[in-house]
């Protein structure tokens, strides 16, 4: 894999970690955002910070969400059908912020400010339009993310084939209990109700310290989650800006993803009317600093929404013609299933073109996942070359495969 950009990737991932404490909505966000706009500029790319609102207090909303359920279960045991309506009002909410469709306990959080750093190219006169992804802040750190928890979880869902997250294990107590509650109000005097109602409200106790906790800690300093995707990102727009036949290339570095993609979210919502969805196409770089090449099938955190078939098939494409020095393959990657609520996740929702690339271990988890190390010095520059070569090529292949096909569709009838 040669190199062919003279963008150092390691040295704009080190620019933005200079930056510390960057969490969604703080000052430190703001002063990175200014850091991608300037550095855009080097590239000769204009550049634009779109300011935005958001509301990043997730895990404050989810705590709150848990205490409400927690006390649905205590109203139930002398008002069932009351604990019931209670506890229905809070996995509604929980099920709405966790789907990003709508937020209800989140609406009672503050405001802060966020933002975006957005690159356009051209003036729209190719068929299409391809936007590079990648989000500038970095995440909370907390108890629920050390290595050893993560780990727990990740072999639990290898055993039982269906990949988890903490949020999940939180949402699904309270349907559980709900259902518990439902049962409850129809059969009240059953101890076999009331024992199954007591095994989700412990998980739920449990979870709210948890929560708070993570509600109360530092953001990290974030060198693969996410300064290695804004780095590849960069170096792409270098190789490939102006040069593809069939597509405009633009890049959104959206501000508050960790927060559950509020940044994108905001910038579908000020841009929908200015997007066709027949001919943009959204590429997502997160967390490509360490391990392998990952592609996302599907991504959710309740529940995951397929990623574009076509796209799906050009990474798979990829990945089957993978063949680096003496024939062996030099991205190793596959298709995995992200419990994650990213940027391409939120494209996706709104029903447009999208694919999530990674790099992860071998239990599909990003090293440093949410933590105090994520450092650059834990960067390996070999993942960040196996991504940057994989995008390179996803690029060329959209322009290449799915960019006539856009053309075709421009032409008028005979």
């Amino acid at each position: 894999m040669p190199t062919t950009t003279r963008m150092d990737a390691r040295a704009e991932i080190e620019g933005l970690v200079a930056h510390r404490g960057r969490g969604a909505g703080s000052d430190a966000e703001r002063r990175a955002a200014g850091h991608i706009a300037q550095r855009l500029e080097v590239l000769g790319r204009e550049a634009r910070v779109e300011p935005t609102r958001v509301r990043p207090w997730f895990a404050v909303a989810h705590a709150v969400s848990a205490l409400i359920s927690i006390a649905a279960s205590m109203v139930a045991v002398a008002q069932p059908a009351i604990g019931a309506a209670i506890a229905l009002a809070a996995a509604f909410s929980s099920y709405g912020d966790l789907t990003g469709r709508f937020h209800l306990l989140r609406l009672v959080t503050p405001k802060r400010a966020s933002q975006n750093v957005v690159s356009e190219e051209g003036d729209a006169t190719k068929p299409g339009l391809l936007v590079l992804l990648a989000h500038h802040d970095a995440a909370l750190t907390g108890a629920v993310f050390k290595r050893r928890a993560l780990e727990r979880r990740a072999r639990i869902g290898a055993l039982l084939r269906r990949p988890f997250g903490p949020l999940e294990v939180l949402f699904y107590a309270q349907v559980l209990l709900l259902v518990c509650l439902m049962v409850r109000s129809l059969l009240p005097d059953s101890d076999l109700v009331s024992n199954l109602q007591f095994v989700p409200t412990v998980v739920l106790i449990v979870c709210v310290p948890l929560l708070l906790d993570v509600a109360l800690s530092d953001a990290g300093p974030g060198a693969n989650d996410n300064a290695s995707g804004v780095a590849t990102v960069l170096r792409l727009l270098e190789r490939h800006g102006g040069r593809l036949a069939n597509f405009d290339l633009w890049a959104v570095f959206a501000g508050a993803e960790e927060a559950q993609a509020l940044g994108m979210r905001a910038w579908l919502r000020r841009h929908r009317r200015d997007l066709d969805r027949r001919r943009t196409i959204f590429v997502d770089l997160d967390k490509v600093g360490a391990g392998t090449v990952r592609y996302a099938r599907r991504e959710g955190l309740i529940l995951p929404l397929g990623y574009d078939p076509r796209l799906v098939e050009l990474c798979e494409a990829i990945a089957h013609e993978d063949r680096g020095e003496e024939g062996e393959p030099a991205y190793r990657a596959r298709a995995y299933v992200a419990r994650t609520a990213g940027d391409a996740a939120a494209a996706r929702l709104r029903r447009f073109r999208a694919i999530s690339v990674a790099c992860l271990d071998e239990l599909d988890l990003p090293p440093h996942y949410h933590a105090e190390d994520d450092l650059p010095d834990a960067i390996e520059d070999a993942a960040l070359e196996r991504a940057f070569w994989f995008c390179s090529e996803l690029i060329e292949r959209i322009d290449a495969e799915i960019g006539p096909e856009l053309e075709a569709r421009q032409e008028p009838a005979a």
